[in-house]
Formats: structure tokens, sequence, C-alpha cells
């Protein structure tokens, strides 16, 4: 079961890495264009790690 959630976090951080990493990439007009895109991506990605902890903790106390 740790390794599930190990896993799941792994996947999670990879994925945030990822986007941030591919977001820095390009022109200035692309880049100031994509900001709250950018900022609505790493919201999305922190509320879904909440969500997913909440869970797992819920199935856990299960």
């Amino acid at each position: 079961m740790t390794g599930l959630m190990v896993a799941a976090a792994a996947v999670m951080v990879a994925g945030l890495i990822g986007t941030l990493a591919l977001s820095g990439r390009g022109d200035e007009q692309y880049t100031s264009a994509t900001k709250g895109n950018l900022t609505r991506l790493v919201l999305i990605y922190a509320g879904l790690a909440v969500v997913l902890a909440a869970g797992i903790g819920i199935y856990m106390a299960l």
C-alpha cells in the first residue's frame, strides 16, 4: 500500500515538473500569453494533490 502511495506521488510530481519544464520554452509573447494557463495548471495539480491525499487517508481509515 505504501508503495502505491509513493508511486502515485511520484507520477504527480513528474507531471508537474514536466508541465513546468515545457511551459518555460518558447518565445516571449507565447510565455506571457500562457502565464495564466500555467497558473491554473499549477493550482489544478495542487488541488488534485490535496484531494488524492484526503482520499487515501479516508481509504486507510476505513
